[in-house]
């Protein structure tokens, strides 16, 4: 028998353990927490338990009486709890510079600066139905994202832009989240002027990127719950994503000339596409290097655009 025994169950004295006799092991466990976990069971049948170590397992023990009935008392509380507490996500933290998304905000106060300069700049970017499709001016698609129409306009993005860019770099690094931000805000723009084709119809502004990171940021979690198929706790992937959706409603409507469209958009994109990255684990596949290749790419597609633009 062991010579040091701790009771933790019912209060009963020594003299009945010791005309008892002997204990019973009926469960070994990788710590003291779970040994006691698993008792919890064992008291709640109103009998007592011992813990104590054996090698580097803790062995659970009760009275021999009592053995069989408590070890299957301890299997169905465990077999009931075998999901709880639930698993948390656990999402990544890939990058915490905040230097991308600076630069990003400062281009845009430097292409505000630009358009109100140079007369005919505004006209050149803008996003254009007839432009892109009658005339073959795909870069508007990506320019369009850098322009806007006046001073709370671009206040209004470059708040978006500082705290849901920066947030979805935390979830899948600068390049990957700055180059799907770009093409899905791209994307939009594109959609956006095909359904309006055969009207005249114009749009600027940072916004179909700000809403295209938001979507990016409801969007993944969903797809770390998807792809862990385990039970998770709600709460890791619901508000986050039912947050994104209010925060859309409340900052993506608006009356003309907002563009809602483009907004619902680049929201419904964002969302969609980073269920797809997390789904399929991406973000976690690329290194340092890849990260910041894209992230050139990002800034290259932008920068190409203006110059086909302004050639």
């Amino acid at each position: 028998m062991v010579s040091k025994l701790r009771n933790v169950g019912t209060a009963n004295s020594q003299n009945e353990i010791s005309e008892e006799g002997d204990f019973v092991v009926i469960g070994t466990y990788k710590s003291v927490r779970l040994a006691h976990e698993a008792g919890l069971a064992i008291l709640a049948a109103g009998h007592h338990y011992w813990v104590y170590p054996v090698e580097d397992l803790y062995a659970l023990a009760v009275l021999p009486k009592h053995a069989e009935t408590l070890r299957r008392e301890v299997d169905i509380a465990q077999l009931k709890n075998r999901f709880w507490p639930p698993v948390s996500i656990d999402l990544p933290n890939q990058s915490t510079r905040k230097t991308p998304t600076v630069i990003f905000a400062m281009s845009l106060l430097g292409m505000f600066t630009a358009q109100n300069a140079i007369p005919g700049l505004k006209d050149l970017g803008m996003n254009s139905s007839e432009g892109v499709f009658q005339n073959g001016e795909w870069w508007r698609i990506v320019t369009a994202i850098t322009l806007h129409a006046n001073l709370a306009h671009l206040a209004g993005n470059l708040l978006g832009v500082a705290l849901f860019t920066y947030l979805c770099c935390r979830y899948m690094g600068n390049g990957l989240a700055w180059l799907l931000i770009v093409l899905v805000a791209s994307f939009a723009n594109l959609t956006n002027a095909y359904i309006r084709l055969g009207e005249p119809f114009f749009s600027l502004g940072a916004s179909t990127a700000v809403f295209a990171a938001l979507g990016l940021l409801a969007g993944f979690p969903v797809g770390t719950f998807l792809k862990t198929r385990d039970p998770i706790q709600n709460r890791d992937w619901l508000i986050p994503f039912f947050g994104g959706c209010i925060l859309f409603a409340w900052m993506g409507g608006g009356e003309f000339p907002t563009d809602v469209m483009g907004h619902v958009l680049s929201f419904v994109f964002g969302t969609v596409v980073a269920i797809g990255i997390a789904g399929t684990g991406l973000h976690s596949k690329l290194n340092a290097l890849h990260q910041k290749a894209l992230l050139l790419i990002s800034w290259g597609l932008i920068a190409v655009s203006w110059w086909l633009a302004l050639r």
